[in-house]
């Protein structure tokens, strides 16, 4: 027992160590993508943001995206362990091409040693994509979580007791960005462009046609608390429409999505 206090003690610090490197990993992360992101804006300003007559240009506010997601907040999920995260606020900020966000929440365990905290979620928004129901969204990426202010512990197991809470959640990260809400941008695409035709009366007649429409976002860039995403839009030749053609558009409009990434750095 008179070797408790010393095993205490370096626990403790493996435990500070583990943590100060992965908070060292997570900021050289946001630094890459800072530097990327700006030499992204820095290109733009030189070509310009369209490049084809093929693309369009949507842009959205920081605080509309902040405000989606926290319609589908909180999140409530059980990692491994025995703890219980609950993600209750979302904050966004678009600056210097960095789509930042912040989850917050708490992270309770339920076993010994017994431990809660509050938990900050950093990470960005990236990977935006059309999909099947006809929207443009996104995943957040983590970058790291973070325990704050154990409570409900004793103070001589505090620390020891959030090292323990700190690495169950660092090793679920990858369940709790699964957990995350998705950032979905208020818009809606159509995936075929229809003609309605005219005739047969008269000296011209012209029958319904419609083309596949294929979008992507090509470019995303997050500034001036704003996010910009540039979408190209491709379009097949005018097929000619006929009364089954109705019935096989769904099929054909996920067939003409093409899952194509832009990323916020």
């Amino acid at each position: 027992m008179r070797y408790a206090p010393l095993a205490l003690a370096l626990l403790l610090a493996a435990c500070e160590n583990d943590r100060t490197m992965a908070a060292l990993v997570a900021e050289r992360a946001q630094l890459r993508r800072e530097i990327a992101g700006l030499q992204d804006l820095r290109h733009v300003s030189d070509s310009g943001l369209v490049r084809h007559p093929d693309e369009i240009v949507l842009s959205v506010a920081d605080s509309v995206m902040q405000a989606m997601l926290a319609a589908s907040l909180p999140v409530t999920l059980v990692i491994p362990g025995r703890v219980t995260v609950t993600l209750t606020k979302a904050e966004v900020a678009f600056r210097g091409n960095v789509a930042r966000v912040i989850v917050t929440g708490t992270a309770r365990r339920t076993s010994f040693p017994l431990a809660a905290a509050d938990l900050s979620v950093r990470g960005t928004i990236d990977e935006f994509e059309v999909d099947s129901t006809r929207s443009l969204h996104s995943r957040i990426r983590i970058d790291d979580a973070v325990l704050t202010e154990p409570t409900g512990v004793p103070n001589a197991l505090g620390g020891l007791s959030l090292g323990i809470l700190q690495r169950l959640v660092d090793r679920a990260l990858p369940q709790i960005a699964s957990a995350l809400p998705e950032a979905i941008l208020p818009v809606r695409f159509d995936h075929d462009l229809r003609l309605p035709g005219f005739g047969p009366e008269g000296a011209l007649a012209v029958d319904p046609a419609r083309a596949i429409l294929t979008i992507s976002a090509s470019r995303v860039l997050a500034f001036q608390n704003r996010l910009t995403v540039v979408l190209k839009i491709e379009r097949s030749p005018f097929m000619a429409l006929d009364s089954t053609d109705s019935v096989k558009t769904d099929s054909a409009r996920d067939d003409s999505i093409k899952t194509a990434k832009g990323a916020a750095r």
